[in-house]
């Protein structure tokens, strides 16, 4: 008997709107929930497995989004760190770019332009 194997057909969104869901959820923005009602998602489950692709591929380091940075209460910032974290954001709004650039080249070329985590080198 030949039969066939059915396999499960996963809905693939595209790499820039799975990290702009994930985004919302972890700056605080909405919950799993909302995430999923505000973007039409099938159910919260959706937006946590985003939330898990987007930190298993190690883009989410330590940001000022993500770990409230800790600010002393008796005095303002600095000029020094007021400079220093509005280098820290324009660095995250650069990464973000980059990122969005190399999922539409990945998507429109049809290659990985990111190395795999294992991969081994090419001896020549």
């Amino acid at each position: 008997m030949n039969r066939i194997k059915k396999v499960k057909n996963y809905n693939r969104y595209p790499n820039d709107f799975k990290r702009k869901v994930a985004l919302e959820y972890l700056s605080g923005r909405f919950s799993y929930a909302v995430a999923a009602e505000e973007y039409g998602l099938k159910d919260k489950g959706v937006v946590k497995e985003f939330v898990k692709w987007y930190r298993r591929n190690s883009e989410l380091s330590q940001t000022t989004d993500t770990v409230p940075m800790a600010k002393p209460k008796a005095k303002s910032p600095t000029s020094k760190e007021r400079e220093l974290q509005k280098r820290i954001k324009d660095l995250e709004l650069k990464v973000e770019a980059l990122e969005t650039m190399i999922d539409i080249a990945e998507e429109q070329l049809h290659i990985d332009i990111r190395k795999k985590s294992g991969s081994q080198q090419s001896k020549k």
